[in-house]
């Protein structure tokens, strides 16, 4: 398929930033956010071992991910140049396009709480021009005219998903032209070095992200404690703290938005976000869950209600999608699904099936404990989570025949930790880190 795009020459770019000084002054951007960036293979320029640029921006993918997976329609297509634009005055600042896309295009501004991305200088484009960082090169590394676009491309830095970038590669075979020297003459020591720090850069922080973390923990509970609630009658005062277990589980997700007063459009992208199906299946099942456990004569709304938090689960697990995971097992001990029923299980006294869920949680983390994907390794958090919250349960569901607050304190502590463990083992390439792997 034909199109207008980037074309990008690897043997010329000399990594002299004139393209990002270029889209400095054309976009009025405040650094240090740049819509453009340069990443370099060996950055510091380590003598003997040759080095590579890759300038890249915003490719306009012709299935881009940000517009599928942004919650607020925040992105339009523009019909007459195929950029992509975004619009702050619609952003909600929830960072999730920057998860979702692999050319790490979106920028969010913490100052002004809504993401920022290239427009492909669009009006300039209506006015037959080309975009300004194109106009700028000095050595015709980037220039922009006509492409094929491709469902995959192999060049150094890109990913290998299919979004269908706006963008060509020439003379990419370079790279493997790069001296591969023995490095210790001239002194070098790649432990501890910046290519180490370059590879350990990570756009999902578990501490910083913590209100997900509740949120999504939050949610698994109150499935699972709707079942308890709902099928073995507990008394009415366990109905108003479910109540208000969810009424604090949505306002700290709106904690997580750079725009929490824009939360509402949260739930403008039905049809292609994930984020909006969880957000819409959470208010669903919370106003239909209260509803069922209120008013015990509608059997049916409880059927419907399970339904939805079914629905929720599944849509939070779906939205970290988007995300590499650095865990081998088919899903995480921490798992949203395998938490409501571990919950449900405790909480209506089914020891036995209760004992099996912990049981498959102690594997999965065992497992990766020992591969080391875990956040909490060789640490006493670590210690906790497994033998306070696995061990402790089990062994009171051993010689316990009800619910007490020790199993019940325990595993929420365990799964508390679980889950910050979870937000750790997520994992998104960038174009610097790809273009510095090994």
């Amino acid at each position: 398929m034909e199109a207008k795009g980037f074309i990008f020459d690897y043997s010329k770019c000399v990594g002299c930033h004139a393209c990002l000084v270029a889209c400095y002054n054309e976009n009025h951007t405040t650094p240090p956010i740049s819509w453009r960036q340069i990443s370099s293979q060996n950055p510091i320029k380590v003598p003997l071992s040759g080095f590579i640029n890759l300038s890249l921006a915003c490719n306009h993918c012709d299935d881009a991910p940000c517009l599928k997976s942004c919650p607020a329609k925040a992105y339009t297509n523009d019909n007459q140049t195929n950029a992509i634009i975004h619009n702050p005055n619609h952003c909600i600042g929830c960072t999730f396009c920057t998860w979702a896309c692999p050319f790490d295009a979106p920028k969010y501004n913490s100052n002004k709480g809504v993401v920022e991305k290239c427009n492909f200088c669009n009006d300039r484009l209506k006015e037959g021009l080309t975009p300004a960082c194109t106009s700028a090169c000095p050595t015709g590394a980037l220039s922009f005219g006509d492409i094929l676009i491709d469902d995959k491309s192999d060049a150094p830095g890109m990913t290998s998903r299919a979004t269908k970038p706006r963008i060509n590669f020439k003379n990419q075979e370079v790279k493997n032209k790069i001296p591969t020297l023995d490095l210790a003459v001239s002194g070098y020591r790649k432990e501890g070095q910046y290519d180490d720090l370059i590879l350990n850069q990570t756009k999902i922080d578990a501490i910083k992200e913590w209100p997900l973390v509740f949120f999504t923990l939050i949610s698994s509970v109150l499935v699972g404690w709707f079942f308890g609630l709902a099928f073995n009658n507990n008394t009415e005062e366990l109905r108003y703290v479910y109540v208000l277990l969810g009424l604090i589980g949505m306002a700290i997700s709106t904690l997580h938005l750079g725009k929490p007063m824009r939360a509402y459009r949260s739930i403008f992208n039905l049809r292609t976000s994930w984020l909006s199906r969880e957000i819409l299946f959470f208010i669903l099942f919370l106003g239909s869950s209260v509803i069922a456990l209120f008013v015990n004569d509608f059997k049916p709304l409880l059927f419907i209600a399970s339904i939805l938090g079914v629905l929720l689960l599944i849509s939070i697990e779906f939205v970290y999608t988007v995300a590499d995971k650095k865990y081998s097992t088919p899903i995480h001990s921490a798992n949203t699904l395998l938490t409501a029923l571990t919950f449900g299980f405790l909480i209506t006294n089914l020891n036995t099936i209760a004992v099996v869920l912990l049981v498959i949680k102690a594997i999965l983390y065992i497992v990766r404990y020992a591969k080391a994907t875990v956040l909490f390794k060789n640490s006493l958090i670590g210690f906790v989570r497994f033998f306070v919250g696995i061990m402790v349960p089990l062994v009171n569901l051993l010689f316990e025949k009800e619910l007490n607050l020790v199993i019940l304190i325990s595993f929420i502590i365990g799964e508390i930790i679980d889950r910050f463990d979870y937000y750790a083992c997520l994992h998104i390439d960038t174009p610097n880190k790809l273009l510095n792997k090994e």
